[in-house]
């Protein structure tokens, strides 16, 4: 669309040297998910005008900005670090000019400066949340881990959009050993996205969709209960 490419480079693009300036190999690394890739997103998780979506590393608010001007639905976003929030909240202000000029309308977008694991407003939010995106690309597996906690909070039916799966394997049966691990809860979809779909790379590659059914867990976990039931009272015969 040509009034997001218009937003970003009048908003993100003369910033782009200051953006790319992280201490490597961190949790902080900067990148961004392409248009055609959030239109893909947004397909894929059927995202519409009465969704709440938010995003968890929103950088410089890009998908925040095109799910709410695509959907109208309300966004919110968080992002810890100074440089790409501050972009973020210009991108806004620039997008919401941009709409009144020319006649768009787009939903409610609340960005904010902050720790996701800390912040009150993602406490708050989470549980309301249709549709949860964390770039975790380059996530350090310690934040990954204390993220995975969060997602109890998220309704029935509720989407994860990730680049890295928060499960161990995809499509692993749940055993006895595993069915009291939080992922359980989450029936996971791998799917595929095109070259020139990230700012990190030229290929392809791969992103997740994890959809809350604990409805599916439950039944699951009341087969195991029936069965250590049964051997414990053969046990004590």
């Amino acid at each position: 669309m040509r009034i997001i490419d218009e937003t970003y480079q009048r908003s993100v693009g003369p910033h782009a040297l200051k953006l790319n300036r992280y201490e490597a190999f961190s949790s902080e690394v900067y990148g961004e998910l392409m248009p055609s890739f959030t239109s893909d997103i947004i397909a894929a998780t059927r995202l519409h005008k009465d969704s709440l979506f938010m995003d968890l590393g929103c950088g410089v608010g890009n998908v925040l900005v095109q799910a709410s001007l695509e959907t109208c639905c309300r966004s919110y976003g968080i992002e810890v670090m100074p440089t790409p929030a501050e972009v973020g909240r210009e991108q806004l202000r620039q997008m919401k000019k941009r709409c009144r000029m020319w006649g768009l309308s787009m939903g409610e977008v609340e960005l904010e400066e902050g720790d996701m694991l800390t912040s009150r407003r993602v406490t708050e939010l989470l549980p309301q949340a249709d549709v949860v995106l964390v770039n975790n690309k380059v996530f350090q597996q310690s934040l990954n881990e204390a993220l995975r906690p969060r997602f109890l909070d998220l309704k029935e039916g509720a989407i994860v959009v990730s680049l890295k799966p928060f499960v161990s394997s995809l499509n692993a049966r749940v055993t006895e050993r595993n069915v009291d691990d939080i992922s359980a809860i989450f029936d996971v979809s791998e799917r595929p996205y095109r070259s020139g779909s990230v700012s990190w790379g030229s290929g392809g590659g791969s992103y997740y969709l994890h959809r809350v059914d604990r409805e599916g867990y439950a039944v699951i976990k009341q087969q195991f209960e029936n069965q250590r039931a049964r051997s414990a009272r053969a046990s004590r015969r």
